[in-house]
């Protein structure tokens, strides 16, 4: 006959059973089931390896949980690849504090509400005791964090510790460690790689690199993938028919995406961009529409593109539909061999007194008498904008990198979300001959068209509707030609 379980008896058991169920909800890492590509990274054996791979597809993912094997000694059964049997000093980071924040701690250590929900199993650390946070302007950033690390046996034999670090704020984050393993989310500048790579050589220790290869054949790209001495460095590539997790749903939207953009073999092959090639490759037919009366809440901001001495002017007006996301090229001005005040008038006559006007960054150059070339402009009566374009990144940075806004156009017009009225010919012309080389922009281009887009799109956020636009209270200089508009 069963003995009838007491109260105390079926209390415990029943805590017992939530327990259990809270340690399978936080065992993550037993939960992961890598692809085949990322599980051959997981298992490299090479003492530096590059992950070179499409986006979105799991490459920090892979790089996170090589980083938990490593630090807690937790290796599978079915793991062949490089073990450390004593606790280790490691480090791991990416381009800026925020994208280090997000994507690899809050992987590894859970959020800051849910710590020991990541990939590193509750039990190994304290989160109180163990995670030393660093002030600054990101909230929640991570100096370094220490977890239990286990032996061949899975008794505990000491403390890893786990340096975090944004290369963004240069190479001296690690400067002085002995590092037994570093892993790098993105691919760092060359002389970032290389001092990291001395942080291991006393120990004799290992690197692991993750990325979508954005900036062209880089040295660092490189020097991976001419390697000959396959226990020094490796590359490991990582295409869109690797990534075994997806559905065909989404992998063919993919494709679609990428079918007329000049990173493709970056964006779905982890392959860098090689030789030359059109940047703009949508066809005009699916950009251009009649020209239409712009509605009077739509925003608009004007580019400008300015002649260095002599040279190209150029100014080119977009108008944002922000209800559906759509940009629309509504006019264009370029002009050459003329003064100030006469590119003044003519961006005048498209609106440039009251539309904002976003200008390069190098029109903020001065003269002898203190001015700026936007300034000249302002004085002119023009809408400039108090500062240079520039996109602001997750740091709160301001950037112009030309890449940025390239690529936003291309995810724009290949969704259908960046117009060009018919008018706008010369727009046609450039786009038709606008290059890049080795994923760069070529140079010496007839792009001031282009150029002028860009300034506007990097200041999207600064355009205003119609009923918000002020008039520079300025009077403009009377010229004969005016009456053309």
């Amino acid at each position: 006959m069963t003995r009838k379980l007491t109260r105390e008896e079926v209390l415990e058991e029943l805590r017992l059973e939530e327990e259990l169920a809270r340690r399978k909800e936080y065992d993550v890492l037993g939960r992961l089931a890598p692809n085949k590509r990322q599980w051959d990274f997981i298992n490299c054996h090479t003492h530096e390896t590059l992950f070179s791979g499409l986006n979105q597809a799991g490459k920090s993912t892979a790089l996170c949980i090589k980083a938990a094997y490593h630090l807690t000694g937790l290796y599978p059964p079915d793991y062949v690849g490089v073990k450390f049997e004593k606790p280790i000093n490691a480090a791991i980071g990416g381009e800026t504090a925020q994208s280090t924040r997000d994507l690899l701690c809050e992987r590894l250590l859970g959020p800051t509400s849910e710590r020991g929900s990541g990939f590193i199993p509750a039990n190994c650390f304290e989160p109180s005791e163990d995670i030393k946070r660093l002030g600054g302007g990101i909230t929640d950033q991570v100096d370094f964090f220490r977890v239990k690390h286990f032996g061949p046996d899975g008794k505990f034999n000491g403390h890893s510790r786990c340096y975090v670090f944004s290369y963004s704020t240069g190479w001296q984050r690690l400067q002085g460690y002995t590092l037994n393993w570093i892993g790098i989310d993105e691919e760092p500048p060359f002389p970032v790689y290389d001092e990291f790579s001395a942080r291991l050589n006393a120990t004799d220790g290992y690197m692991d690199i993750s990325m979508t290869p954005l900036q062209g054949e880089t040295e660092l790209y490189l020097m991976f993938e001419e390697s000959e001495d396959l226990n020094a460095r490796i590359m490991l590539n990582y295409d869109i028919d690797d990534a075994l997790h997806m559905t065909d749903e989404n992998r063919t939207r993919l494709m679609k995406k990428y079918a007329n953009h000049p990173l493709a073999e970056a964006r779905l092959y982890g392959r860098p961009v090689r030789g030359a090639g059109l940047i703009y490759t949508v066809p005009d037919e699916l950009l251009y529409i009649e020209d239409f009366i712009i509605p009077s809440h739509w925003k608009q901001i004007i580019g400008l593109d300015f002649p260095h001495s002599v040279g190209t002017f150029a100014a080119a007006k977009l108008a944002y539909d922000e209800q559906n996301d759509v940009l629309y090229l509504t006019s264009e001005y370029k002009e050459s061999g003329q003064e100030t005040f006469h590119y003044a008038h003519r961006v005048a006559a498209i609106g440039g007194h009251t539309v904002p006007c976003a200008w390069p960054h190098d029109a903020g150059r001065g003269f002898t008498d203190g001015s700026t070339v936007s300034d000249r402009y302002r004085d002119c009566g023009l809408s400039m904008l108090k500062e240079f374009s520039h996109f602001i990144n997750p740091e709160g940075k301001k950037t112009f990198a030309i890449m940025q806004v390239i690529e936003e156009i291309c995810d724009r017009m290949a969704s259908g979300r960046f117009r060009v009225f018919m008018t706008c010919s010369e727009f046609t012309k450039e786009k038709r001959r606008y290059k890049h080389a080795k994923g760069k922009v070529a140079k010496l281009q007839d792009d001031h068209i282009i150029d002028a887009v860009h300034k506007a799109v990097m200041m999207l956020r600064f355009a205003r509707p119609q009923e918000e636009q002020k008039a520079i209270p300025k009077r403009l200089p009377v010229l004969d030609f005016f009456s053309d508009f």
